[in-house]
């Protein structure tokens, strides 16, 4: 009987307190979700007054009755400023300021503490402190308790996504005393969307500014770019849909554990909003279908002959504000003038290019454009089996400025392409194809030159195990034998601290040659495809070098024209190019 009535006040007193909690919970919707709206005697469950009492604090105790000094709030340093004596100062209070204060760094102990007791399970410390970082999936069940033996708490409440008093809609939120903490897992099958992460992340950020949030602290910023509708819903993704508030929450989520795209973020965003202020109708992810992008591929033919259109080598806008709709427009030069008054008035169309970078935010192809000149070109060579070559630029403008001509795909019959790069810049300036060059010489040399070296050459002999050529590769050889001493003696070689150019001697004799890449492939333990690719990869290259050796022994002034127009075209800025802004 005695265990029979335990056991029946026990569920009595547990119904109690969450008829309490409920009671409570209503109260605090009910107030638009502000605690502090209630008066402390309205609330009936521990939970919620131990919350209240910490959110909500009374007047602060005088200056002198504290052991410790209390520094100076900014509204008490601005009457210091004034010449107002101290006395006066100290009954000057900033509530609102001194609330936030109490309340992170409050936030921040919970949390150090928790991630300390639950480092063996994978906790990690989140950039919102109101939130701890799950990536291993440790269970509510196993939560609750390290909550319990950590702050020796017998009651943990625990409220799902979107319950009433949990301010998230994805996660599980803890209270226990007087304090609150959110368990954030991975957000599924966004992992494999990095990119789209970045550029839209940066939309959602620059409207938050927009909106007038740019002087907020982290935490408090990203509650407002997933709580405000007027900053999300103003923003398409890649399909060309309108973001919705379960959006902008993955977005955020994304941005609180990619801190450094965060920060990135605002101060480009901070500098962006200086010259391009207002807010536009709609904030656009670029896609393949975007109209403008449509119509710039339906003009290209006409402006650029015989050539394939590269959407980024016209435009490499990740993102667009779009202040109008677009109009019709007779000739890509048309479109491109349009661009370019958008992107100086700060209306019509403006598309930006994304890097990670430090805040500055630059104009492309605006109209006054960067004045370059080629006065040195040289092909900066390394190891025989590398599978890239640098040329690097000197002249005007060209400081720092390099192309480096490598495989993106390492497979037989893929062909090099050049990678634009710059000193100090975090990023890749971008891509240009061989086929450009077929376009400046007004010819097909240079794909034709290097694709014929872009197979198979060496192989395996199935009986002795060791390398030899293919059908094709004794012929290739030969090719590529005649073009080595081109290169080699037109004086565009430079070599890189890792070349033994006494290595390349071995391209003017096939069977010194072969006897190095058994050597090779050997001493670097690679296999048969990898030594295949390695092979191919420095043919193409010398190649290449061929390509160049021979404009230069024609005309040095073509050569820089060429190079430099090679370039231009991987940073988007050949003449046909269209105006936009770049952040990085």
């Amino acid at each position: 009987m005695t265990k029979r009535f335990k056991e029946i006040t026990a569920d009595l007193y547990d119904a109690s307190k969450s008829e309490k909690l409920a009671h409570d919970l209503a109260l605090i919707t009910e107030k638009g979700e502000n605690i502090c709206a209630i008066d402390i005697s309205q609330l009936r469950s521990k939970v919620m007054r131990d919350r209240h009492k910490k959110m909500c604090p009374t007047e602060p105790k005088h200056w002198s009755t504290t052991k410790k000094k209390i520094k100076d709030t900014p509204i008490q340093r601005a009457a210091k400023r004034a010449g107002i004596q101290t006395k006066a100062r100290r009954g000057l209070y900033n509530q609102k300021q001194h609330e936030s204060f109490l309340l992170y760094e409050g936030r921040k102990e919970i949390q150090a503490q928790l991630v300390s007791a639950g480092k063996s399970a994978g906790l990690e410390k989140h950039s919102n402190t109101a939130r701890i970082y799950n990536p291993k999936g440790m269970s509510n069940g196993d939560f609750v308790k390290l909550i319990k033996q950590t702050f020796e708490v017998d009651d943990v409440v625990v409220l799902a996504p979107k319950d009433q008093g949990n301010p998230s809609s994805s996660f599980y939120t803890f209270l226990w005393n007087e304090n609150q903490i959110t368990l954030a897992g991975v957000v599924k099958g966004r992992g494999s969307r990095q990119t789209e992460e970045q550029e839209i992340s940066w939309l959602l950020v620059v409207s938050g500014y927009h909106q007038g949030y740019g002087e907020l602290v982290d935490d408090e910023f990203l509650e407002k770019l997933s709580g405000e509708a007027k900053v999300y819903s103003k923003i398409t993704n890649s399909k060309g849909k309108f973001l919705g508030e379960s959006d902008a929450q993955g977005l955020v989520f994304w941005l609180s554990n990619n801190n450094d795209w965060l920060q990135s973020h605002r101060k480009q965003a901070k500098t962006f909003i200086k010259s391009v202020s207002s807010a536009p109708l709609r904030y656009v992810k670029d896609y393949s279908k975007l109209d403008i992008v449509q119509q710039a591929k339906e003009l290209f033919p006409a402006a650029v002959p015989g050539q394939t259109f590269d959407k980024d080598k016209w435009n490499p806008a990740d993102v667009w504000l779009y202040y109008e709709d677009l109009k019709e427009h007779a000739t890509l030069a048309d479109l491109n003038n349009y661009l370019l008054d958008s992107m100086e008035g700060g209306r019509g169309i403006v598309g930006v290019s994304l890097k990670m970078g430090t805040g500055k935010v630059n104009t492309i192809n605006a109209r006054k454009r960067p004045v370059y000149v080629v006065d040195d070109f040289d092909m900066k060579f390394g190891d025989l089996f590398a599978q890239n070559v640098n040329t690097e630029y000197g002249g005007m403008g060209m400081e720092g400025y390099s192309v480096m001509y490598r495989l993106f795909s390492p497979k037989i019959g893929e062909l090099i392409r050049g990678e634009a790069q710059k000193k100090a810049a975090l990023a890749a300036q971008g891509k240009v194809y061989l086929k450009y060059i077929d376009h400046l010489t007004g010819g097909e040399q240079a794909s034709r030159a290097v694709a014929s070296v872009a197979k198979k050459i060496v192989e395996k002999d199935k009986k002795t195990g060791v390398y030899v050529f293919t059908r094709d590769g004794a012929r290739t050889f030969t090719r590529v034998k005649r073009a080595w001493p081109l290169v080699r003696d037109n004086n565009i070689i430079e070599w890189a601290s890792t070349a033994n150019p006494a290595n390349y001697d071995r391209l003017v004799d096939s069977k010194t040659f072969l006897e190095y890449v058994n050597e090779y492939a050997i001493k670097k333990k690679l296999r048969e495809s990898e030594m295949q690719v390695r092979v191919m990869a420095r043919f193409q290259t010398i190649m290449l070098g061929a390509v160049f050796s021979s404009i230069k022994r024609k005309s040095v002034d073509k050569l820089h024209e060429i190079v430099l127009g090679m370039l231009l075209f991987a940073k988007s800025e050949s003449v046909w190019s269209a105006p936009h802004m770049k952040a990085q």
